[in-house]
């Protein structure tokens, strides 16, 4: 999947940090640089799991095909599940 462009609203960020304690930062960390694993969720949803500097991130986002933008809706840290998916492909 080539994603050209990650968006995150103030809304979703706040949440995203205030929740599950995850700083945009570590998520762009996860989609730019560490290679993570896709999947699909539903729709033009989709999950990305992938490793950050210290741990793993889960990543929902709705992905355009068409600008190859990802708006990112949540990311939390990864369950024990999510990681062995991540580590398995």
């Amino acid at each position: 999947m080539i994603i050209k462009a990650f968006k995150i609203e103030p809304e979703a960020a706040i949440k995203i940090f205030e929740k599950h304690n995850v700083r945009q930062e570590e998520i762009y960390d996860v989609l730019k640089n560490n290679k993570p694993k896709f999947k699909k969720a539903g729709g033009n949803q989709y999950v990305a799991i992938g490793s950050s500097r210290s741990r793993y991130i889960t990543i929902f986002f709705n992905y355009d095909e068409k600008t190859k933008e990802a708006e990112i809706t949540t990311a939390y840290p990864s369950g024990k599940s999510q990681i062995k998916f991540y580590k398995k492909k």
